[in-house]
């Protein structure tokens, strides 16, 4: 039984390990240790996250966006988005994130929080 399980277990070590290896580091800009705060950052690093975590990355800035819709509205994200969609306007996950990304890749030196500015301007 322990010659099957150990090879098994150098099997399933060794591939985890291969995975982890491949992945390009991502490099923030000087002086961003730690957690990068999400709406501070160049959107060309928004971009490349893009490319390790599509989905947490989005997710991540668009919760970030609804901090600041609220701040400068008062109103929450779907408030927004109910408002918008009684002037005529459809929004949803993927077209709020896609308008973000769409962004990001047209204006890599931005800040991520041009990006969302830009859709709030059309949002608010």
């Amino acid at each position: 039984m322990n010659r099957v399980i150990q090879p098994l277990v150098l099997m399933v070590f060794t591939a985890l390990l291969s995975n982890t290896v491949s992945a390009e580091k991502l490099k923030l800009p000087a002086g961003m240790g730690g957690v990068p705060d999400i709406g501070a950052i160049p959107c060309d690093v928004f971009n490349k996250m893009m490319v390790v975590g599509p989905l947490g990355t989005k997710r991540l800035l668009l919760t970030w966006a609804q901090g600041y819709y609220h701040a400068k509205s008062g109103k929450t994200l779907d408030e927004i988005i109910e408002a918008a969609d009684e002037a005529g306007q459809t929004w949803d996950f993927d077209s709020l994130t896609g308008h973000l990304v769409d962004y990001c890749a047209a204006e890599p030196e931005a800040l991520t929080a041009a990006a969302v500015a830009d859709l709030g301007n059309q949002l608010l």
